[in-house]
């Protein structure tokens, strides 16, 4: 029922992959005194129950989810970092991180000099500037200079990007960042009902009553989902199946979500095709529901990916008509971190969406089933 997706399933696993070693290896660099660092490879490889783990194929040809270019960003002999505490922000904050760079080149460079930018989606530069020179001894981790610039012109939510670039060189990083703003409305329309229980006598009313259902359930009350995470899951089988034996849940082994960011439900939430680390939180703290039993041609709104030694369809996110109602299930814990502002903005983006007349289900789920997966 979901042969139609792999291709998709590749590349936005891919792309989740990319990300989290790059997380990988930015990690060993930032590391002071660090000797180097040994990858196990960069190609799928056939045995041990097939790892299809790699930017490249099992015989190096590029799957297309990563350039060389965009590669050597971060894994070169000499690589612009910046290390912050986190890649999602408000606008009443000031971006600040720390500003180093690995160099492992052939000799020390003296008096290098490293210019930034904080660059928006359509490309132009917010802010910008360079540093002072700095020595970058061969084989060290050198401190550049800490970075603070106020956030406070971006209004809307959106991803911005910073580049950093060692002048008259090719060597150049970029790092994603999520800027919010810091009041968003979380009011729930009239006409929307938010609850955590499908199945109670106020949640019909409503859906009988041909209205919309904004569905938060407490996502340790789902009888049919799996074990959310971020990262992809390790590609081995051996875990799952060591857990199976001892009548243990499955580790996490979910591939990052799948979604049409053009969705009208992600209208006020910034993302990609993929998971980016905006969505850690949305992710960490859910647990996919099962919809194996849905029509073949049914898709969530977002679809967590699953690994391909179990394949259940996954919902993070979907939609459906309930007789003359419409309902929206959320398998995310939203109410739990609003803290954080992404989270909010997730919750703006679906209550802006409950509430409108594009929140028009195409399909119609077996209220029977539904009443047996969702609490």
């Amino acid at each position: 029922g979901m042969l139609d997706q792999a291709h998709d399933f590749m590349k936005a696993s891919g792309a989740l992959a990319a990300i989290c070693k790059r997380e990988d290896i930015e990690s060993a660099l930032r590391t002071p005194d660090l000797g180097g660092y040994q990858l196990l490879d960069i190609q799928d490889f056939a045995g041990q129950g097939t790892a299809l783990v790699g930017m490249l194929d099992v015989f190096m040809n590029s799957k297309g989810i990563i350039t060389p270019k965009q590669r050597r960003r971060y894994c070169s002999p000499t690589v612009p970092l910046m290390q912050m505490k986190k890649y999602t922000w408000t606008n009443s904050e000031s971006l600040r991180g720390r500003v180093q760079v690995a160099h492992f080149g052939p000799q020390t460079i003296s008096d290098a000099v490293l210019s930034w930018s904080l660059v928006n989606s359509e490309g132009k530069a917010l802010a910008g500037g360079r540093f002072e020179p700095v020595k970058l001894e061969q084989g060290r981790l050198t401190e550049v200079d800490v970075l603070c610039t106020s956030l406070s012109e971006v209004k809307t939510p959106q991803k911005l990007n910073l580049w950093l670039k060692l002048d008259g060189t090719e060597y150049e990083n970029v790092y994603p960042l999520w800027v919010y703003p810091e009041q968003v409305d979380t009011t729930v329309p009239e006409e929307v009902l938010v609850t955590k229980t499908f199945n109670d006598a106020k949640t019909r009313r409503h859906l009988d009553g041909g209205g919309a259902v904004l569905l938060l359930p407490d996502p340790n009350k789902l009888p049919k989902s799996v074990r959310g995470s971020f990262q992809a899951g390790f590609w081995s089988p051996m875990f799952m199946m060591g857990a199976r034996r001892k009548g243990l849940e499955d580790p996490p082994v979910t591939l990052g979500v799948l979604c049409d960011p053009k969705h009208p439900a992600l209208a006020h939430f910034p993302t990609e095709f993929h998971s980016n680390w905006q969505w850690w939180y949305l992710t960490t703290q859910a647990r996919p529901i099962i919809l194996d039993e849905t029509p073949k041609d049914y898709r969530p709104v977002v679809q967590m990916i699953d690994s391909i030694g179990r394949m259940h369809k996954l919902g993070l996110m979907f939609e459906t008509r309930v007789g003359k109602g419409r309902l929206f299930v959320c398998a995310a814990d939203l109410m739990s971190h609003q803290d954080q502002p992404e989270v909010r903005q997730m919750l703006h983006s679906l209550l802006r969406y409950t509430g409108s007349e594009k929140f028009n289900p195409a399909d119609e789920l077996n209220r029977e089933w539904l009443e047996k997966i969702l609490p």
